[in-house]
């Protein structure tokens, strides 16, 4: 099984810090973010992991390349876009990649900006079980804090309903950037972007193709952090650093 690594944001949010970095290159308790994704993702032994970046950092990502030296296969997908304008969004970018490395599934994506102490073998197990594609969720246990987040409503383990930054949450169960896509799950992403779906968040496809498949979830307890503001990067510091 091969693994996606989402990098290609410019995170004009965190500005200044990223006006020259790339997010998932800043320093998290010693290390660049992206080492913290790569280290999570040994536990699923994939056969090559290929990080989607875009082409204003693509040199950074190459001096990273470079100089990693832990046990998994890693490779660049560049998007052509250096600037925020210029973007084909996360799910644009993953169609180019699906298409250029011949990805038939099952693939395991990763945003490169999420943190967390999950053992995300479980999605792989759950995979292995059932064939069906599946969503890595977290309990943030608050209906206000869940207005902030893409939010899914379960039922026997299968996602029945999901709304992005619900004014109303049906649930507190956050869609995290894990994501675990079968071969179904490639074909219906192929069938999402010829319909001319959206082509920016993930979650965008993810409500088009529960009303398609039967997309399965794994509810993991433990710590997360989806770091998009400098208020988030600092305290995914500060645990790391612990």
């Amino acid at each position: 099984m091969d693994s996606i690594v989402l990098a290609g944001g410019f995170a004009k949010r965190m500005w200044p810090l990223t006006k020259d970095t790339p997010k998932q290159l800043l320093d998290v308790a010693g290390k660049p973010m992206l080492t913290h994704v790569l280290k999570s993702l040994e536990k699923i032994n994939p056969e090559r992991v290929i990080i989607s970046v875009n082409s204003f950092f693509e040199s950074h990502f190459e001096d990273f390349l470079k100089s990693y030296d832990g046990p998994l296969n890693l490779e660049l997908f560049v998007e052509l876009s250096n600037n925020e304008e210029e973007k084909l969004g996360a799910l644009g970018a993953l169609n180019l990649l699906f298409s250029e490395f011949s990805i038939k599934g099952p693939v395991f994506i990763a945003g490169g900006d999420n943190l967390s102490n999950f053992n995300l073998n479980e999605m792989v197990q759950k995979y292995q079980k059932t064939k069906k594609d599946i969503i890595g969720l977290y309990d943030v246990e608050d209906i206000e804090l869940a207005k902030l987040y893409g939010i899914a409503e379960t039922h026997n383990g299968s996602i029945i309903d999901f709304d992005e930054k619900p004014s109303k949450p049906k649930s507190t169960l956050a869609a995290t950037a894990y994501w675990l896509l079968s071969e179904i799950g490639i074909t219906n992403f192929f069938d999402y972007i010829s319909s001319g779906g959206d082509r920016d968040a993930l979650g965008n496809f993810l409500n088009w193709n529960i009303k398609k498949a039967d997309v399965k979830s794994v509810s993991f307890q433990g710590v997360w952090y989806d770091i998009g503001d400098l208020e988030s990067y600092k305290i995914a510091q500060k645990w790391l650093s612990n």
